[in-house]
Parts: C-alpha cells; sequence; structure tokens
C-alpha cells in the first residue's frame, strides 16, 4: 500500500495532506497529534484505510504544527484555524467530501459544516465529545503540565489510555509514533486546545446527517460525552459499539463498518403496503434496538425515562405482532419500516 502525499501553502505554512484509493474523498480529521508516515507503517491503521478504500478516496492531513505539516506554533492553534485547514484539505481535493471526525477533530468538524455546509457532504463523529467539561480544571491543568515537562512518559501513559489492552509494543510503537508527531510544546498546546473546546452552541446548527459512534467501554472519552454529542446534533444517528479502544482501527470493526455502510451506503428502503403502523417516536425507539441498545441506553439517547421506553417497546411489540425485540426489529428491517 502506497499513500500520495502532497502540501498544499496555508495562511503562508506547509500543510500536509496524504490520499489513498479511488472514489468520493472522505476526509480522515487528524486526531490530536498525528504523523502521516509514521502512521502509516502501523499495520492496524493501514489495514483501517483499506477497508474505507473499498469505497472511498482516504484522505488525511497533519494539522499545523506537527507531523508533516509546518511545526510553527505562531501564531497558536486554534478551533478556527483547525476549521480553516480542514476546509483547504477538502477544497484540495475536489471541494466537498465526507469528514470522518475522531476524537478532538469533530468540534473542527462541526463548525466548518455550519460554516460551509457545502464543503461537507456527511459527518461521521467517533470518539467525540461536545465539551470535556467533565474534566476538573485541576486534572486539565495537570495533564497539560505532564505533557509539556516529560512529554515521553505522557505519550506513553497516553497510549496506554488510548487502548487499554495493547501489548507492550504497541505501547512502546504508539508512544514513538507520538513523539515523532510533535514536540512536547506542541503536544500541550494541542492537548490545551482540546480539552478546553466547546462546541455546544455549534452543534444544535450542523446542517448535514451526522452518525456518531462510540465504544462503549472508551476511558479517553467516555461514552456518555458521545451521547451528549449525539443529543445536541439536529440530524444525528448514535451508535454504541462494544470494544474499549479509543482507536478506530482497533477493537473488532465489524459493528463500526457496518454503521458506517448503512450511514453512507444505505440502501433505499422497499415500498410499504400502505403507512407505517409505528409513530414517529416508535419508530426512533426501534432504529436504536436494532443496533443492540439497552433500554437504558436508548433512554439516554433520546432523553426519556426507561419505563417510557419500556412502553414504547410494547407498543411496537403489539402493532408489529411479534414477540421479541429482535425479532421486531428484524422484520421493520425486512418491510421498510426503519
Amino acid at each position: 500500500m502506497e499513500q500520495d502525499i502532497r502540501f498544499i501553502d496555508f495562511e503562508g505554512r506547509r500543510l500536509a495532506y496524504s490520499t489513498y484509493g479511488d472514489g468520493p474523498p472522505m476526509v480522515i480529521g487528524p486526531r490530536w497529534v498525528s504523523h502521516l508516515e509514521e502512521e502509516w507503517a502501523d499495520p492496524n491503521q493501514t489495514a483501517f484505510y483499506a477497508e474505507v478504500a473499498r469505497t472511498h478516496r482516504v484522505v488525511r492531513f497533519d494539522r499545523i504544527g506537527c507531523g508533516l505539516s509546518s511545526r510553527e506554533l505562531e501564531p497558536p492553534p486554534t478551533i478556527e484555524s483547525e476549521s480553516r485547514q480542514l476546509e483547504a484539505v477538502i477544497e484540495a481535493v475536489g471541494g466537498s467530501a465526507v469528514v470522518f471526525a475522531s476524537s478532538c477533530c469533530c468540534v473542527a468538524a462541526s463548525q466548518l459544516a455550519v460554516r460551509r455546509p457545502g464543503a461537507v457532504e456527511k459527518l461521521v463523529y467517533f470518539g467525540g465529545y461536545a465539551t470535556r467539561n467533565d474534566i476538573q480544571d485541576a486534572t486539565r491543568a495537570s495533564l497539560i503540565q505532564f505533557a509539556r515537562l516529560n512529554w515521553k512518559l505522557a505519550a506513553q501513559m497516553l497510549a496506554g489510555l488510548f487502548d487499554p489492552h495493547a501489548s507492550g509494543d504497541e505501547i512502546q510503537h504508539y508512544t514513538r509514533m507520538q513523539r515523532a508527531a510533535a514536540t512536547a510544546e506542541a503536544a500541550s498546546l494541542f492537548l490545551e486546545l482540546d480539552l478546553g473546546a466547546d462546541a455546544r452552541a455549534v452543534l444544535p446548527k450542523v446542517p448535514v446527517p451526522a452518525l456518531v459512534l462510540h465504544r462503549r467501554g472508551d476511558r479517553t472519552v467516555p461514552i456518555g460525552r458521545g451521547r451528549e454529542l449525539a443529543e445536541l446534533l439536529p440530524n444525528a444517528r448514535f451508535v454504541p459499539l462494544n470494544g474499549d479502544s479509543h482507536l478506530p482501527w482497533k477493537d473488532d470493526q465489524r459493528d463500526l463498518f457496518r454503521a458506517l455502510a448503512g450511514f453512507l451506503h444505505g440502501e433505499s428502503a422497499p415500498e410499504l403496503n400502505g403507512a407505517s403502523p409505528l409513530t414517529s417516536r416508535e419508530t426512533e425507539v426501534l432504529r436504536l434496538v436494532s443496533t443492540g441498545m439497552s433500554n437504558r441506553e436508548i433512554a439516554s439517547t433520546l432523553v426519556l425515562s426507561e419505563h417510557t421506553v419500556h412502553r414504547h417497546i410494547a407498543n411496537i411489540l403489539r402493532k408489529l405482532s411479534q414477540s421479541t425485540r429482535t425479532s421486531a426489529a428484524t422484520h421493520a428491517a425486512r418491510v421498510g419500516l426503519i
């Protein structure tokens, strides 16, 4: 597998991006620190991108301040600058794209979708958040200072947090990648920016369809942050995934790619014989049932009580003449109700 690395001028600084495969572009937004070449040497990542490339041209880039992009940190990074960098890469590959916003990239991607909706066709959020106000100020400050004063140890700690079941060799590999991607000063500045970002005012204005993916056991960004993100978006579907890695290319990816395929290439529903017997809320509940969510998870996603969700499901089973949640979801998918 060979990627094509190119450079564009971004406000007087060098912005590095790469492409792989053919088809319509999917821009994979950069994580907090990245390095196009170092990451491409990781077989787990290249396998993930190869799967995406079956239907899309994979586009990746290093944010200004790390990787192959200019390492200058003046002016310091801002969410607005990050949003413009994403826009510049999209312009370079065709002017519009699906954006896969992983973790901290979700804030800049959301801002771009509001500012220039024509540039963002659809948004996929993975392990994202609206705000990290769940982290106390003192803890946030200590993490930033830790990265600045002992970057080697901080990178190792974060590598283990991102992928809790990684082997010692895998942690060391990811630690080396992070240190190759950014200096201690850059890492601390990005950490300060990402942990302090707040997209709560922007998310309700995002006009494009969105898919919010989040692993249930994610220790870097707890799943509750992902649910809050989905609740704030006006046109989003929330899909919890099994596993605990914060990295999309780790853990079992079958559910991830199944949800991604349905969102990007969803087949048109078969014609119905008459109107649906379900209310709009019951249909919404049943869609979440079909993803494997529990009543508690559905209640949290839709901001309902568990009792209300239970009552909706009872009504669904009665109306569809089904005896179980699974059979109801299967039947509804088959006849085009969901």
